[in-house]
């Protein structure tokens, strides 16, 4: 078991104080008490008798008795000259005890140190070992890995390559369709192109037979103004006019001026054609259509309503006329 440095230094100076003590005791008993003989002496003698020796004149071979010993009183000044060197001895032993202290100490801290160097050491060698093991596995791990890599990359260049072909197969099939789509459409062309320009003669044979009966029905009106400005419920079968020609001038003039905007903004198609609608709108007296509505066809009902709309602003009504906010119109498309 290891005794603390500062335990170990107390227990020697309690040491050397015990020796200190001791020899200042001994020096105290062994002073001699002064004799009775005679005032003024300081020393007296003892006689010790002779050796008896051998009768034959030999010398024996006993050990002799010590010869007699005379001590001396010592004086205060010695006593305390002797206790100021055991002092010293004492400081000295103190002195020579510390130094050996602190050499030991400086030895256990070297000491210390260099297990603490080793112990980093061995730590260091310990950690470079399985930095090294671990080394040793990634590289397995990464080498294992790059195998992975080229067998992946070899499977997938085989899918790309496979990619590429059905690519290559669907292109040619979308060309083979588009070539067949285009001739299709070709033909789809010719024939609405046919069908248009038989459509267009119908309708210039239509407009000319529409013109002609228009001439006659503004001769032959003769109803009330409600009559010419909202037509009739029918409508005209020819032109898909349900305004009346209103050929005059007045409150019959303002149904020629709203026909005539409905009709620069109706956008037909051949799938219209002869589909009749018939459709109510309202004007304000700012000229906005505040309400509308259409019966027929949802397609050609859509066609005729957007044509309002185009319009945006028809003329006033007039003043003198308030049916006229109120208008019906009968629509048949004709190509």
């Amino acid at each position: 078991m290891k005794i603390n440095m500062k335990v170990a230094f107390i227990l020697a100076v309690i040491l050397h104080l015990v020796i200190l003590g001791v020899l200042l005791v001994r020096v105290s008993l062994s002073k001699p008490s002064k004799p009775n003989m005679g005032q003024g002496d300081i020393m007296h003698a003892t006689f010790v008798p002779p050796a008896k020796g051998n009768p034959n004149g030999k010398a024996s071979a006993k050990k002799q008795a010590p010869a007699p010993v005379v001590e001396e009183p010592d004086t205060k000044q010695e006593q305390l000259q002797k206790q100021q060197e055991a002092k010293r001895e004492l400081e000295k032993r103190i002195e020579e005890q510390k130094i050996q202290e602190q050499k030991i100490q400086k030895q256990q801290e070297e000491a210390k140190k260099l297990a603490l160097k080793k112990a980093e050491e061995k730590k260091k060698l310990e950690e470079k070992k399985k930095l090294e093991e671990q080394k040793k596995k990634l590289e397995a791990e990464k080498k294992k890995l790059e195998e992975e890599k080229k067998k992946l990359e070899e499977k997938k260049k085989l899918e790309e390559q496979k990619k590429i072909e059905e690519k290559k197969k669907l292109e040619e099939n979308k060309k083979l369709e588009e070539k067949k789509k285009l001739e299709e459409k070709k033909k789809a062309e010719a024939e609405a192109k046919k069908k248009a320009e038989e459509a267009a003669k119908k309708k210039a044979e239509a407009e000319a037979k529409a013109k002609a009966q228009a001439e006659a029905k503004a001769k032959a009106e003769a109803d009330s103004l409600e009559d010419d400005i909202l037509g009739t419920a029918d409508g005209d079968e020819v032109n898909g006019q349900g305004l009346g020609s209103g050929g005059g001038g007045g409150e019959a003039g303002y149904g020629d001026k709203v026909r005539g905007l409905i009709e620069q903004n109706w956008r037909i198609d051949p799938s219209m054609n002869g589909k009749k609608v018939v459709v109510t709108i309202k004007i304000g007296s700012n000229g906005l259509v505040s309400d509308e509505s259409c019966q027929g066809d949802e397609k050609v009902c859509k066609s005729a309503l957007d044509a309002i709309r185009l319009v945006g602003m028809f003329p006033a009504p007039p003043a003198t006329c308030p049916e006229c906010s109120n208008i019906k119109i009968s629509m048949t498309p004709k190509l």
